[in-house]
Order: structure tokens, then C-alpha cells, then sequence
């Protein structure tokens, strides 16, 4: 049967109300939304039947784009209290056709662009024949030929909702009866038609009664989902079963090793050309890694990249504690010198593969012990080991500041001990 169900609510900024947000959900659609820097992000609703919006006379033509109505809407109001739209919902009688919900919505709606309101209008029905509605958002300003002008204070009042819950009345009667159907709506209270039983009150969303149509849904597509897998498994796969299936995949696109979208069928080819080219030869005999482009270098491998270098610091350090300790052997220090040397290698080729070559390591620049030469002895000082190659300064006392290609600084204390800067000082007064 028709029940008369009619709400007038506002959309306030000082609810915390956005009313881009609030227009994409009941057009069930993605919207730009200025003011939150991001997007009012409600496409693909499958119960909006019908979305329109309804201009009065002499509006900008702007003004049916969605996005920039409401946008515009909220760049209008300059209070942080301001009502930005009026909204009506009422339900929509089970008795006509939706064809019917459309004229009665359309018929609704132009009721308030005589009144100089621009009407966005939404029909929903989630299919299940309980809850068919409409949503219709107005404006709260004068609409002229340049934009917007003053606040429409007549929507303000107690005055209007009596207007509306008679005007919404009167059209459903209207269409009922063309419709050839008894059922009737009164918008009058109970107490008003000499009715002793209470007013019915909105029943809303159950939260219980939709988790169990998902999980009834989810239950069904999971035993379609199951059985087509049995199918499948039951039939023998074709060559041209092969092929659509190879067609069909490379409908989804991912990024080869470049970050650009290609086919799936495409990505062993083009990591193969990639391996390729790092373990490309020259004619030297030399194993060299391809220059790498620094406009493709993003923060992260940068940053990456610096994670790595401190491994490295922290690894030349510790071959310099190694190389000087006079508790070790010859052959002890130059094992163990050796070992940290292959790992300095090891860190500075991931370095390399992330930003390209960079600083060689304290290792390649003084393995002293590659060279058979130089082995005889114990060496008492490597060269450059008083201060680390990372950290020098012509100022000693004071903190370096060291800048990675203009993205990131960070102070390093001087690695000289304390007690030696102390001394320096107290020698220079």
C-alpha cells in the first residue's frame, strides 16, 4: 500500500556536512571536491535508477554540471556555519510504474525552480520493492544569469515544510489516480484526521538485515564460482582455449621494469632485455652496469639509497677499527679486512642499481692488500684512515653538513674522539 513518508533536512558546514559529497552519493557518482583538496568518490551505486539536474529559467548554463554546481556552492558560502543545500526525501508509491517515479520526480522538482532553486534529483531503489525514494538537493541562493545572489530565506522557515509535505501530497494523488489505483497519501498528522493510533516512525537501514543479504549474495556467487571451476576442470583445454585464455589476460595491463604498462604476456620478454643489459659485456672484458637515467630516480630509491650509504660508513668504520687493532694477526686483520671489503661491494651495488654510480668506498679506494707488493710488513697507518673519507672537514670542531643531490641534509658529528677535540681547544687558548 502507499505510505506518505516526506523528510526536509540541511546540509550544514557546521555539522561537518560537504555537500559535493553529499550530491555524489545520491547521483552515485565520483565528484572533484574542491574544498577537501580530493575526491567524493560514490560511483558504481547499482540502486540509483535516475539522476538528473533541474535548472530555473535564466540559470547559467554551468550550472547542470555537477561538479562545478556544488563546487561552486561551497566556494559561495564564506561561513564555517553556512547551510549550504536543502534537502527533501520522500518515498515513492510501489503502486506506479518507473516511469511514474520519473514524471512525479521531475514534476516535484520543477515545483522549486519556480522558486529560483536549481533541483538535483535522484531516484533509488536497491531493487528489492521496500524502500523505492527520491533525493532532491536544492540551493539556498538566488540563482541569476551571473551566478549566485542571496540567501532564499523563505526556505528558512516552518512554512515550507507544510508547502512541501502538501505539495508531495497532492502530486502522488494525482499520479495514483491516472494510474488507475485506489491507494491514496494524506500528509496530515493522525491527530488532524481523527486517527487514535500513533504516528508511524521511519523505519531506516537494518544493519542486520543487510549483512545477511551480503553474505546470502556472496554465499551465492562463491557456489556459481565453484561450480564453473568444475566445470572447467571437467573439460579439456584446447589450443584455442590457450589462446583465449592468453587474449583475455592481456586485457589487464602491469608495469615492466620501467614503471610502464605493458601486456603480461609481454613481461618475461622484457625482463629478459632487462638482465640483458645489466650483464652486458664490452669488448674490455669489464662487466658494466648501464648509466641510469637520474630523471627516473625517484625519492624513494633516493632515500633507499641513503639507507645503504650509512651501512656502508658503518662498514668502512669498522675496517678501520680492524685495520688498526694491534690485537689481531697479519693474516686475521687481512681476512677479516677482506671480508668487509666484499660487503662494502656488495651494499654499493644496490646503491648503484638505485641512483647510479656514486663515491667509491674507503675499501676500493685503499685495498692496500690486493697488491702483492705492498703485503710485506705491517703498514703502521693507512693512508687517510685519521679522518674517514665521509666526514672531511677543514673544521674539525664543528658539525659538516653533507647534501644528497639537493634532496635531503643531515648533520654528522666529527668521528674524532672527544678527548682530542678537547685538547685541540684548550691548546688553542
Amino acid at each position: 500500500m502507499a505510505i506518505y513518508h516526506l523528510h526536509i533536512r540541511n546540509i550544514s558546514r557546521g555539522d561537518g556536512r560537504s555537500v559535493v559529497a553529499a550530491a555524489a552519493y545520491r547521483a552515485g557518482e565520483t565528484l572533484p571536491n574542491a574544498a577537501e583538496e580530493g575526491e567524493s568518490a560514490f560511483g558504481g551505486r547499482r540502486d540509483v535508477l535516475h539522476a538528473e539536474i533541474r535548472l530555473p529559467a535564466g540559470a547559467p548554463g554551468w550550472m547542470g554540471d555537477r561538479a562545478r554546481l556544488w563546487n561552486a556552492v561551497e566556494a559561495a558560502e564564506k561561513r564555517k556555519d553556512a547551510r549550504l543545500a536543502k534537502e527533501i526525501e520522500f518515498a515513492l508509491p510501489l503502486e506506479l510504474s518507473r516511469a511514474d517515479w520519473l514524471r512525479i520526480g521531475r514534476a516535484m522538482a520543477d515545483a522549486y525552480t519556480s522558486k529560483s532553486h536549481v533541483a538535483d534529483f535522484a531516484i533509488h531503489d536497491d531493487g528489492s520493492g521496500h524502500n523505492p525514494h527520491v533525493h532532491l538537493l536544492l540551493t539556498t541562493r538566488q540563482i541569476t544569469a551571473d551566478g549566485f545572489g542571496g540567501k532564499l530565506r523563505a526556505a528558512d522557515g516552518v512554512t515550507f515544510m507544510h508547502e512541501a509535505r502538501r505539495l508531495w501530497a497532492a502530486l502522488a494523488n494525482t499520479a495514483l489516480g491516472a494510474a488507475g489505483s485506489d491507494a491514496r497519501i494524506d500528509a496530515r498528522a493522525n491527530a488532524v484526521r481523527g486517527l487514535e493510533r500513533p504516528a508511524a516512525g521511519h523505519r531506516g537501514p537494518d544493519k542486520a538485515e543487510r549483512r545477511a543479504k551480503r553474505a546470502a549474495r556472496d554465499q551465492v556467487r562463491l557456489q556459481q564460482g565453484r561450480a564453473e571451476m568444475a566445470t572447467h576442470a571437467r573439460e579439456p583445454v584446447t589450443g584455442n582455449e590457450y589462446e583465449r585464455i592468453e587474449t583475455d589476460s592481456d586485457r589487464y595491463p602491469v608495469p615492466d621494469p620501467d614503471g610502464n604498462p605493458i601486456a603480461p604476456s609481454e613481461l618475461d620478454r622484457a625482463q629478459r632485455a632487462m638482465l640483458g643489459e645489466m650483464h652486458a659485456v664490452p669488448d674490455d672484458g669489464q662487466v658494466r652496469q648501464p648509466a641510469l637515467d637520474p630523471s627516473r630516480v625517484d625519492d624513494q630509491s633516493r632515500y633507499d639509497a641513503a639507507r645503504i650509504e650509512d651501512q656502508i660508513e658503518d662498514l668502512a668504520q669498522e675496517r678501520a677499527q680492524v685495520f688498526s687493532n694491534p690485537e689481531l694477526g697479519e693474516d686475521e686483520r687481512l681476512d677479516r679486512m677482506a671480508e668487509l671489503d666484499d660487503e662494502i661491494r656488495a651494499y654499493e651495488a644496490d646503491r648503484n642499481a638505485l641512483v647510479g654510480p656514486g663515491t667509491p668506498s674507503q675499501a676500493g679506494k685503499h685495498a692496500w692488500w690486493r697488491n702483492a707488493g705492498e703485503r710485506s710488513g705491517h703498514p703502521q697507518e693507512e693512508p687517510h684512515t685519521a679522518r674517514p673519507w665521509w666526514s672531511r672537514s677543514d673544521t674539525p670542531e664543528k658539525p659538516e653538513l653533507e647534501r644528497d643531490d639537493g634532496w635531503r641534509s643531515r648533520w654528522r658529528d666529527d668521528p674524532e674522539p672527544k678527548r682530542d677535540r678537547e685538547r685541540d681547544r684548550d691548546r688553542d687558548r
